[in-house]
């Protein structure tokens, strides 16, 4: 065994590096102790105390290392390496190998970067991509923002300044924590990256995602797979999302579900919107509402639905505008404003509503249909209220007033009760060989009327004030009573079905 001055041995066994020609070789820059013992590392020298060499812009230092012929380097203790003007990785032992620019540390290993610091139990360093690798789980710890960031495994592209974690990848923050199955975090930026299914939560929200951007200095997000935002019993869910966390606002595009899962309600749509802070949300775009019971779902359809809380506590009302049409089993109807409140479950439609139960139909200037339990209980057509009910191809029952009030029984209309300078024009009919046959016309007006109804047709008027009333045979009607002023038979705009709630109907028919 024996030793020789740093510097001599140095250019002895290192030719080339004095001029700075020989990159694939390693420069070592000092060692307190150099030393050869071929019995001991057969074709390797030993450096020790305050070792320091050089090799492809990188400084490495260490207390000892075995430097081979191959130039492979296996150092122990305080290693420490720095490679360009941020990088830093320290550990207790280092396995380097010169022609593939790649180092290997072990033993507590951190990587510091401006900002963040990344720790590990082993970790593979390539100079040459700048890229740092482990497999054995590793935590990121954002100085700047506070972030937490632990996973199985994670890659570091240190010119990118950018992290990719994979495999049970938490991200942890006093204000949110994000799980991921991969997730990109660059650290100049403090954004994150998810490529997979992903849940952010909040104080405030929880957003479920598969691709897309969050910043996490600002709370900004841009989702650009399915994503779903969830604040306070509030969702909305589309292909595209946007999110502001400090404003509190959740845009969404593309298939769009708004669901309020506290009243029990859905709202679909092509684009939407919601403000978390003031509860408002609207959806557009062949926007409908879907209002759930326990026998059956009422769907509506505007092109805008609005959404806003009441005054009553987790109540909320629900406006649609222009081109309202609904649908359910036994209830259809159509107008141009409807308004909804949960508190109430009372329904308002608005600017030429009428609707359709059976073979019913009624218009007003306003309508009301109250719901209890999720079934229809009373209906109230106020000013210029109609009843209309087709008994043949040209023949109808009619009863008007100022308003009339309806009430239902298993979903179905029981009775009418007319108020108002109510006037009524129903047909007789006569049963012969399983036909009906209308044989006279009941024409009567009063005050107040009751008109009872079985099976879609009027089965009995009870005149609850004195009326005036006259009875024609079929074929001695005069001409100007065969339909009560105001009559429109708008049949040809009911929903048929509950996708016939997206048709434009054609203009409302007349009087046929």
């Amino acid at each position: 065994m024996r030793s020789a001055p740093l510097l001599l041995t140095a250019l002895l066994l290192l030719p080339g590096m004095a001029e700075g020609q020989d990159t694939a070789r390693i420069e070592v820059l000092n060692a307190d102790v150099w030393r050869f013992d071929e019995a001991i590392a057969p074709g390797a020298q030993r450096l020790q105390g305050h070792v320091r060499f050089r090799h492809a812009g990188a400084l490495m230092s260490c207390d000892s290392a075995w430097l081979y012929e191959d130039q492979r380097v296996k150092a122990f203790s305080d290693i420490r390496i720095l490679h360009g003007d941020t990088l830093t990785i320290t550990g207790r032992q280092l396995d380097y190998e010169a022609a593939r620019r790649r180092a290997v540390l072990s033993g507590g290993v951190r990587l510091a970067d401006p900002g963040s610091t990344l720790d590990t139990d082993q970790l593979v360093y390539d100079l040459r991509a700048r890229a740092a690798t482990y497999t054995g789980g590793g935590t990121l710890v954002s100085l700047r923002q506070g972030d937490t960031l632990t996973s199985r495994q994670g890659t570091y592209l240190t010119g990118e300044q950018r992290f990719i974690f994979t495999g049970d990848v938490r991200l942890r923050h006093p204000e949110r924590s994000i799980t991921a199955d991969t997730l990109h975090y660059l650290t100049a930026t403090a954004t994150a990256e998810f490529h997979g299914p992903t849940v952010i939560a909040q104080r405030d929200s929880r957003i479920t995602c598969v691709a897309g951007t969050y910043d996490t200095r600002d709370r900004r997000a841009r989702f650009t797979q399915r994503a779903t935002i969830t604040t306070d019993g509030q969702q909305l869910s589309g292909d595209s999302v946007h999110y502001d966390g400090q404003d509190g606002i959740g845009l969404a595009w593309g298939d769009v579900v708004a669901v309020d899962t506290a009243n029990g309600t859905t709202v679909l749509g092509d684009r939407g919107r919601h403000d978390e802070r003031s509860g408002h949300s609207f959806v557009t775009g062949r926007a409908q509402l879907l209002l759930r019971s326990d026998e059956d779902t009422l769907f509506l359809h505007a092109d805008t639905l609005f959404a806003a809380p009441d005054t009553v506590p987790d109540k909320r009302r629900i406006t649609a505008r222009r081109g309202v049409r609904l649908y359910r089993s036994d209830l259809q109807g159509v107008c141009d404003t409807l308004l909804y409140t949960t508190a109430d479950s009372l329904i308002r439609m608005m600017h030429r509503p009428v609707l359709w139960s059976g073979r019913d139909q009624v218009s007003a200037r306003h309508i009301r249909i109250q719901l209890a339990g999720g079934r229809v209980d009373r209906l109230f057509a106020e000013g210029d209220a109609f009843m209309a009910a087709r008994v043949d191809s040209t023949h109808f029952d009619q009863v008007s007033g100022r308003t009339m009030t309806g009430h239902f029984v298993d979903n179905e209309l029981d009775r009418l009760l007319a108020e108002g300078n109510s006037r009524t024009l129903y047909h007789a009919q006569e049963t012969k060989d399983s036909v009906n046959t209308v044989v006279g016309v009941n024409r009567a007006d009063c005050a107040r009327l009751m008109v009872r109804v079985r099976d879609g047709e009027v089965a009995s008027v009870t005149f609850l004030t004195q009326p005036e009333a006259v009875l024609y045979p079929v074929d001695q009607v005069p001409m100007e009573d065969r339909m009560l002023p105001g009559f429109a038979w708008r049949e040809a705009e009911r929903p048929r079905d509950r996708d016939d709630i997206l048709r434009r109907p054609e203009d409302p028919a007349t009087t046929p």
